[in-house]
């Protein structure tokens, strides 16, 4: 069974592969000149790297990269646990420099402030945005916002995410942390989180004492006084004290499971293979980085108005690790096992081996 989930997994990529390769965009007009690109971001973190790699690649692959350039003076990245104000004048330098034809916008923070500073014309292309609705970026049911922002919006996605964690893996008390904030409470998912648990009759535990820059000594804090309130599962937004690029959360993870709490991370598959129980599975993010290439490119007057651009449904899938289910003492449903879109087994790791090597 498990050697079967493996190799499918592998295929299901390899289709992946084939799909986005696709017929190619046509060639920008003759003459057209290389766009700027700004890049703003409240602070570092893994997964908008990882992201702005893939739009980069792909805008590679359809030979538009070298019609694109992103000076570093351009790449703005003030810090998290900034003022407020300090986001906002940078928007506004980006937003007032006639050179920049497009920007490239991270998170929460920076979408919003850039939109606060919005001079209506210059392509806002905002990106990993956890609850646009939320934030008021876009209108919960048409998903639209702003005349020149981009962004990919999908109605009820955290509520799906929430409800298929309880389904998946029943528990009564769900612990969640967050810095009490518009943007902390956006991009971890709370609005969501209580109206699933409403909805489905258990019980959110809040912590909402975070520090501004969620560093690793107030999560450590927030992990205790949530397990002092008798949680048995735990949901793991993109906070920055877990970032593994950034440190390592792996202390608070163990003592949750210690305490026989079952974790569930957002930003699933990187967590997964280091000992979260589940996650949302990330296996791929290339169609990501097609959506937004795409729009990119219909932005900068790279691909004609005419060609169609694709449109990506998104289906949430799980990612599942096998030792952390057995040393928490879970017997996993088969069929939550053949759902599964990737699965972190040490007992694998020989059989990957042999294949491999052949």
């Amino acid at each position: 069974m498990r050697f079967r989930e493996m190799t499918r997994v592998v295929c299901g990529a390899a289709i992946c592969l084939c799909l986005l390769a696709g017929p190619a965009w046509p060639a920008p007009a003759a003459g057209a000149g290389v766009k700027t690109v700004a890049y703003f971001e409240a602070g570092p973190y893994w997964e908008f790297s990882l992201l702005y790699k893939e739009v980069m690649a792909a805008l590679e692959r359809h030979n538009l990269k070298e019609y694109v350039r992103t000076p570093d003076n351009l790449r703005i990245s003030p810090g998290w646990g900034r003022d407020r104000a300090e986001y906002l004048a940078e928007a506004r330098r980006l937003m007032q420099d006639p050179s920049v034809d497009l920007i490239i916008s991270m998170g929460t923070e920076a979408t919003t402030a850039l939109l606060a500073e919005n001079n209506g014309r210059t392509p806002i292309v905002s990106i990993d945005v956890a609850d646009p609705a939320g934030a008021g970026i876009v209108d919960a049911d048409t998903g639209k916002g702003a005349a020149n922002l981009i962004i990919q919006y999908v109605k009820d996605k955290w509520w799906q995410v929430f409800a298929l964690f309880h389904k998946a893996v029943p528990f009564a008390r769900l612990g969640i942390m967050y810095h009490d904030s518009p943007e902390g409470l956006s991009y971890s998912n709370v609005n969501e989180a209580r109206e699933v648990a409403r909805e489905r009759g258990f019980t959110l535990v809040e912590y909402g004492k975070l520090d501004k820059a969620e560093s690793y000594a107030s999560c450590e804090e927030g992990v205790q006084a949530l397990l002092d309130e008798g949680i048995d599962a735990f949901y793991i937004s993109a906070l920055n004290c877990f970032d593994w690029t950034q440190g390592n959360p792996e202390p608070m993870i163990s003592r949750l499971h210690a305490a026989g709490v079952r974790t569930f991370a957002r930003d699933g598959s990187v967590h997964v293979r280091r000992g979260v129980l589940m996650g949302l599975s990330t296996i791929d993010y290339r169609p990501t980085g097609e959506f937004y290439a795409e729009r990119i490119g219909r932005a900068l007057a790279l691909i004609p108005a005419g060609q169609p651009l694709a449109d990506i449904k998104y289906q949430p899938k799980i990612t599942i690790n096998l030792v952390t289910a057995r040393e928490l003492g879970m017997d996993i449903p088969l069929v939550l096992l053949v759902s599964s879109d990737e699965i972190f087994d040490s007992s694998l790791a020989e059989v990957k081996k042999a294949i491999e090597v052949q």
